[in-house]
C-alpha cells in the first residue's frame, strides 16, 4: 500500500469527488474552483495507491485579519477525510504536513474554523497545537470557533 500527500493538480480537481460529493455541494466546488485558478488557494491531496481519500488546503486571503494576515497568518481550509478512511490518523498526518508547508513558506502562525458541535475535529485541532480561540461565532450552520497556532 504506497500512501503520499500530493499537491493537488487543478486538472485532478474532479478526483475530490472521491472524498465528497462536489455536485450535492457545488456552489463550494465552483468556489474552491475558482480560488485554485487565482492561487488564492492550495490544496493537498492524500493518496493511498493513488486513490484520492483526504484533502486539506491553505487560503492565502480571507479577508478576514482573524483568518489571515499577508505573510503572517494562513488560513487552513476543508480538511476531510473520505467517510472509510477516518480515526486512522490521516487527519493528523494531514495538519502536520500544512503545518510544515506554512513554516517552510514563512508563516508564522496559522487559523482554522470548526464547528463547535464537530467534537472529533475539535479535538484534532487543539492536539494539533490550534490551542488559541480567536472568535467564538455563529452562522446559518451553528456555533463555531476560529482557532490559531502558532508556528
Amino acid at each position: 500500500m504506497k500512501t503520499e500527500i500530493i499537491t493537488l493538480d487543478i486538472t485532478d480537481y474532479q478526483k475530490c469527488n472521491n472524498i465528497w460529493n462536489m455536485q450535492r455541494q457545488s456552489e463550494l466546488a465552483d468556489k474552491f474552483y475558482n480560488e485554485l485558478l487565482t492561487g488564492n488557494r492550495t490544496t493537498y491531496i492524500y493518496t493511498i495507491d493513488n486513490e484520492f481519500v483526504g484533502e486539506i488546503s491553505f487560503v492565502k486571503e480571507m479577508n478576514d485579519s482573524d483568518y489571515t494576515i499577508p505573510n503572517q497568518r494562513i488560513y487552513v481550509s476543508r480538511l476531510i477525510v473520505k467517510l472509510e478512511y477516518r480515526r486512522q490518523g490521516i487527519g493528523r498526518k494531514l495538519v502536520d504536513f500544512i503545518t510544515e508547508k506554512a513554516k517552510s513558506q514563512g508563516y508564522t502562525e496559522m487559523s482554522i474554523g470548526v464547528d463547535l458541535d464537530n467534537y472529533p475535529a475539535l479535538k484534532l485541532y487543539m492536539e494539533a497545537g490550534f490551542n488559541k480561540v480567536i472568535y467564538i461565532g455563529e452562522d446559518e450552520q451553528g456555533k463555531y470557533l476560529k482557532l490559531l497556532k502558532e508556528i
